[in-house]
């Protein structure tokens, strides 16, 4: 069972007929600039129906953020959001948190940081990037890996895991690589400053080596070639 539409859900699909007893909730607010209560309620409801709605046998997953560890963040309603609903979540036997990072995939969400940074070059758009920015940037496709085979494969109860690349790309280098594979420079502006934080990475590297994940220093670009290249 997947509840939902987008970006997550729909990687979700190929794995559909596979999953067994699982409901994987991917409907929650994915704009960590979000701060409108409608749009945490709308998700706070949905995800008590989905639960009372389940089994007490049934494994359900829920998407958070690694912008918990992210100190610009740590006080913004929508990590207040997400860790609330952590909580929700732990308190039900079968329920598995998992933290996301920046995700590339295919979709037409502008407030994702590479559709951001992508739509920018093609409009001929000013991006104002912070010098010192760095952001962690994981193909959701690899995200559906990890996160069946841990459903798949863990006894524990409840799981919280943080499924992220294992290593950090300056935002400029991000840039730098999507005009090199689109052929076309982008208009920037460099500000001092920028953030970056350290995602725990905890167990879930073994769980890379064993679905053969590998995040190379070519990985970014393979990613970004994936969705981005027309």
């Amino acid at each position: 069972m997947i509840v939902g539409t987008g970006l997550v859900a729909k990687a979700f699909g190929k794995y559909a007929n596979e999953m067994g007893n699982v409901c994987i909730f991917a409907s929650g607010v994915a704009n960590s600039k979000c701060n409108e209560e409608n749009e945490f309620a709308r998700e706070r409801t949905l995800l008590q129906d989905v639960i009372e709605s389940l089994s007490a046998d049934c494994h359900l997953a829920y998407f958070s953020t690694c912008s918990i560890y992210d100190s610009t963040l740590k006080d913004s309603a929508y990590v207040s959001h997400k860790l609330n609903m952590e909580a929700l979540i732990c308190k039900r036997r079968y329920s598995h948190v998992f933290r996301l990072p920046q995700l590339a995939g295919y979709s037409q969400n502008n407030t994702t940081l590479l559709n951001y940074l992508n739509s920018c070059i093609d409009a001929d758009s000013l991006i104002k990037i912070s010098r010192n920015a760095e952001r962690n940037i994981i193909d959701v496709e690899d995200v559906a890996r990890a996160v069946n085979h841990l459903l798949d494969n863990s006894s524990v109860e409840n799981l919280t895991v943080n499924i992220c690349n294992l290593r950090r790309e300056r935002v400029l280098e991000i840039v730098s690589t999507l005009e090199r594979i689109k052929g076309k420079r982008a208009k920037i502006e460099l500000v001092e400053g920028g953030s970056f934080y350290d995602i725990p990475i905890g167990a879930v590297e073994e769980i890379y080596k064993e679905i053969g994940l590998h995040f190379s220093e070519s990985y970014l670009e393979g990613v970004l070639r994936k969705y981005y290249l027309r």
